[in-house]
């Protein structure tokens, strides 16, 4: 028997720990290269919206290790895929709100420790590490682009219409 072409193997994807994002993963891995990047935002606001969504319920159980640590990592590196698309669409300012939600919630997870003597960190420690580098990187090349800051000498004050 053949294998399944690619299309059917990524319709089979199913994200057990959050499946309310197994749609928009599905979407986003039929996006290319040519996607207009409008698309590609939509798409992957939306599947990290879900991954969001997934986290709070989670976090609302008490489900650190491993749900709430999975669904941050998920949520962080789409991101940053979320943040390429705003660049692409000339959305600087977005891009970093979003690259410094994508940090922050990458580097929750990887500052956590078990409350054991062992002390172990979440089983998401290294991608959230690759992420926080991702978002680091994208950051520095944002303010290395951004437009030069006004003067900061204050203007020189109008005159005055009365004597």
């Amino acid at each position: 028997m053949a294998p399944a072409p690619r299309a059917q193997a990524q319709a089979q994807f199913a994200d057990t720990l959050c499946p309310e994002a197994t749609q928009y993963v599905v979407a986003l891995g039929k996006l290319t290269q040519t996607t207009p990047a409008q698309q590609v935002y939509d798409v992957a606001h939306a599947t990290t919206s879900a991954y969001e969504t997934c986290a709070s319920r989670y976090l609302g159980n008490g489900q650190i290790e491993p749900q709430v640590h999975y669904a941050y990592t998920r949520q962080a590196s789409f991101s940053i895929i979320e943040a390429r698309a705003l660049v692409a669409l000339n959305r600087p300012a977005e891009a970093k709100r979003v690259l410094q939600n994508s940090r922050r919630l990458a580097s929750d997870v990887f500052d956590w420790r078990t409350d054991t003597n062992a002390k172990r960190p979440s089983n998401y420690h290294d991608a959230a590490k690759d992420i926080m580098d991702a978002a680091d990187a994208m950051l520095a090349k944002l303010s290395a682009t951004a437009p030069p800051a006004a003067a900061t000498a204050a203007p020189a004050p109008a005159a005055s219409p009365h004597r």
